[in-house]
């Protein structure tokens, strides 16, 4: 199915600010756990669903950013980095609390990386029913804590915020609004294949093996074909068989070619097919069987275009840095799903030992799922290597490409390694498409 692009909201805070509570007031239902005992929320709480003014959402509760344990720093820091993903940071306050602790550590910290990573922020002051009555004695209004806390922000006078009591249902219509208005402006669309310039047929080139899962097709695969359907451009599914094809047995290698050769033909009979998009570890072959004349690019820069929000050329200069690689460097390959790894599993198997065999003597790590490396981490490597992005929010991309560069570390993608290995003909040939947009 073709994945949904969804409204990131984060919602950030103290220890009992109300941040489950403003969860649970969008959901309707008890999403998160409301507790008054110090970090009931253990982890980060995830939430999809669709708020008709905003659309289709994710919603993130995260842990209280001032629990002072071991195991709290390590809530700490995955509430942090959960603030590098979102697009609307959403920090709640409960003004009297804030204002009898005598400090906005909390409030001013989450300020400042909200800045520092450019995502909007806006404040939900939690004004509870009893604000009145444990102010008293304090010498303070309501009013003031309000304007106390506020001075916390960097940005005091441009951060939208809103008062109200998230214990009350009837609240849910003013927070949604509230929302609705200070929502970032949405990006520029990014197409699939934006070179596409005509209803000439496309190739999709899926070479399946062991790794294939049975009775469907990868995302990527999924979504070109959705894509194109959608274009109304015929598209053409086409399986070789890599093994007969890397044959060193000049016949057995021919036949497999000629079939091939065979069906480009017959798809293009009618003027000719305008595109061959093919699996990134099938590039040695088609980069030889394609004719020069059909544009041909790979699934996963295809993915990384898109999920990057078109920052390609990001890492298409990542590459360079594999010209300047040498013995004892090291180099990170990054996969973002999670599954079990057989065969010749492109990220374990085939990039390693191709790179390996280019650049003898360089250390390859692996970082898997959905965690990614701290800035302090990455720094150690001279290359990260990327997947194609595919099972992850183009949110969380941005988070990682963000860290990389606070690391000064360069990143490239899988599909542009496997093309440079064979040569730089077949790399500039690859990415050729994605320039002449």
């Amino acid at each position: 199915m073709p994945r949904v692009d969804r409204l990131v909201l984060g919602i950030f805070g103290r220890i009992n600010a109300g941040k489950s509570t403003l969860m649970n007031l969008l959901t309707q239902q008890e999403t998160s756990i409301v507790d008054p005992a110090p970090g009931t929320t253990a982890d980060i709480k995830s939430s999809i669903m669709e708020i008709h003014s905003l659309g289709p959402v994710r919603l993130l509760d995260t842990a209280g950013l001032d629990e002072g344990s071991g195991l709290g720093e390590k809530k700490r820091r995955k509430t942090l980095a959960a603030l590098e993903e979102v697009d609307l940071a959403i920090l709640v306050i409960d003004p009297v609390q804030a204002f009898l602790s005598e400090e906005l550590e909390v409030e001013s910290s989450v300020s400042r990386l909200a800045r520092r990573r450019g995502r909007k922020l806006c404040a939900v002051f939690n004004v509870r029913a009893d604000a009145e009555e444990k102010l008293k004695g304090s010498g303070a209004t309501l009013e003031e804590t309000v304007e106390y806390c506020r001075s916390a922000l960097l940005d005091m006078s441009g951060t939208p915020h809103i008062l109200m009591d998230l214990s009350r249902p009837v609240n849910v219509t003013e927070l949604v609004g509230f929302l609705e208005s200070v929502r970032p402006s949405e990006g520029r669309k990014v197409e699939l294949l934006p070179f596409l310039d005509s209803r000439a047929p496309v190739v999709l080139h899926i070479p399946l093996d062991e790794e294939s899962p049975s009775g469907r097709l990868l995302r990527p695969q999924e979504m070109a074909m959705e894509y194109l359907l959608r274009l109304g451009i015929p598209v053409g599914l086409y399986r070789t068989d890599l093994k007969l094809a890397r044959s060193s047995s000049g016949s057995i290698s021919g036949e497999e070619r000629q079939r091939f050769t065979s069906f480009l033909e017959s798809m293009g009979s009618g003027g000719g097919i305008q595109l061959v998009l093919t699996d990134s570890q099938a590039i040695d072959v088609m980069g030889r069987w394609v004719p020069e004349d059909i544009t041909l690019t790979t699934f996963s820069i295809m993915m990384i275009h898109s999920t990057s929000g078109g920052n390609l050329p990001l890492f298409a200069r990542g590459a360079e840095a594999l010209d300047g690689l040498g013995e004892g460097d090291r180099v990170l390959i990054v996969e973002a799903c999670n599954h079990d790894r057989i065969a010749e599993d492109i990220g374990t198997v085939q990039i390693p030992e191709k790179l390996s065999g280019e650049v003898p003597g360089i250390i390859i790590g692996h970082s898997f799922g959905r965690e990614f490396p701290s800035p302090e981490e990455l720094a150690d490597y001279s290359l990260v290597i990327h997947c194609g992005g595919c099972m992850i929010s183009s949110q969380k991309l941005a988070a990682r490409v963000s860290r990389l560069a606070d690391a000064g570390v360069p990143v490239t993608n899988y599909g542009i390694v496997l093309a440079w290995l064979e040569g730089p003909e077949t790399l500039e040939r690859v990415l050729r498409p994605w320039k002449e947009q």
